[in-house]
């Protein structure tokens, strides 16, 4: 079960993801977590800097809907009237200083950490956790990120 109110809430580091359209030059990411007054709705910001860490913001906001209420862990996002990405907490650090989030067809992975700066052992954790999900983890990249 995921304590959404401590899940849902601050920014995020994406310090690793498998690429796709939308993170294409993208170093840097951070997901933002807002509440909402609406229960089971979380305001998400997602951003980035293109192509260097002093490159130009890039950001988009959207709903987040909790998908099953309860546990927690599956979230779809509002970003446009057409445009929906949902994300399945695959694996959660007790403390909440990490989480790896998964797509429902298991196409994309992302591994988040509070900090920006977790450092090499934590990296090659999280790292092997995506392997052992089975993911090819040489398809990870792994931005820049900016200091602590």
């Amino acid at each position: 079960m995921v304590d959404k109110a401590r899940l849902y809430t601050g920014d995020w580091h994406e310090i690793a993801y498998r690429p796709n359209w939308a993170t294409e030059g993208c170093v840097a990411g951070i997901t933002r977590y807002t509440r909402k007054d609406q229960a089971g709705e979380v305001g998400v910001r997602d951003s980035c800097r293109e192509k260097t860490l002093d490159g130009k913001e890039k950001a988009v906001d959207g709903t987040g809907h909790i998908l099953d209420p309860g546990t927690n862990a599956k979230i779809r996002v509002d970003y446009f009237p057409f445009v929906s990405r949902e994300t399945w907490v695959a694996a959660l650090a007790p403390d909440y200083s990490w989480f790896i989030s998964v797509t429902p067809d298991f196409g994309e992975v992302n591994i988040f950490t509070r900090n920006p700066q977790p450092g090499p052992a934590l990296i090659a954790e999280l790292t092997g956790k995506v392997k052992a999900m089975g993911y090819d983890t040489a398809q990870l990249v792994f931005p820049p990120q900016p200091a602590h």
